[in-house]
């Protein structure tokens, strides 16, 4: 499974009107079942939908293409500026290799979209780049 932590800390003042939306890739080497996304919607365990047409969960890692999912996270109860999300992820077939019989698959930092709504009418959307480059975003009516 895929836990996916996000921590603000003070770049934002007031996170309980916001939402946030993560759109993480999933690498040819994993797969997302989208059959257990709607049945973990159904039970309210997670916001997420897969993206990517065409996909099949029975191909192996080699004749696959990378997905994506959108997640949107909720608030930590234990932390007051952090996000999470959780996704099942699963391994795919892979060709056999050499000896010792590892493989390993990297999954890249997913993007970041928030929704905050300030009230009187007014929105902020924001995309959120990694902590090098700090967050880049748009607010509008």
């Amino acid at each position: 499974d895929l836990l996916t932590k996000v921590k603000f800390g003070e770049s934002i003042e007031d996170l309980q009107t916001c939402r946030l939306l993560i759109k993480q890739y999933i690498p040819t080497g994993l797969f997302v079942d989208p059959y257990e996304l709607a049945s973990l919607r159904e039970r309210n365990i997670t916001e997420a939908v897969m993206v990517s047409e065409n996909f099949n969960i029975e191909a192996p890692n080699y004749l696959s293409k990378e997905s994506e999912v959108l997640i949107y996270a909720r608030q930590d109860s234990q932390c007051i500026d952090c996000f999470q999300a959780f996704l099942p992820v699963h391994y795919r077939y892979h060709r056999p290799h050499g000896k010792d019989g590892e493989t390993f698959i990297v999954v890249r930092n997913p993007d970041l979209l928030m929704y905050c709504d300030q009230g009187k009418g007014y929105k902020s959307f924001w995309r959120v780049e990694n902590k090098s480059k700090g967050m880049v975003g748009s607010q509008g009516q």
